[in-house]
């Protein structure tokens, strides 16, 4: 097969598959469990790297997922207020990612964490 081909159909291929957003988007609809899991994991991940980009992009997908006028119905926030705390462009307030997160069905718990959690390690310095 030559190269212009095989590039071609590589192109058609792709034109055929759904974007990864809307698909994202349609098993976000279909399994609510599978949003879930989602949500789950990037929780994990924030706590583990502070970023919270993951985060939000997942929670913005399961907002589409369940409707923006619908989150907005729930949450009790205007539809321009979700859509620019869940754009990533700014970290949004903790009371409306929890409006969000109970409106997706997501409960939050929390761990205390022991002394050596919380200090940095001791720099020891030497002369």
């Amino acid at each position: 097969m030559d190269e212009k081909t095989r590039e071609e159909k590589l192109i058609a291929l792709a034109l055929t598959m759904p974007k990864h957003k809307d698909f994202m988007i349609e098993q976000y609809s279909k399994d609510p469990g599978y949003v879930m899991l989602r949500i789950q994991d990037e929780f994990q991940e924030y706590t583990e790297t502070n970023d919270f980009h993951y985060l939000l992009s997942t929670l913005r997908k399961a907002a589409e997922a369940k409707g923006w006028l619908a989150l907005s119905r729930e949450t009790g926030l205007s539809r321009s207020v979700l859509y620019a705390a869940l754009s990533g462009k700014s970290e949004p307030r903790i009371g409306t990612v929890m409006k969000i997160l109970k409106a997706l069905g997501v409960q939050i718990y929390t761990n205390i964490l022991s002394s050596n959690e919380l200090s940095p390690p001791a720099v020891q310095n030497s002369v």
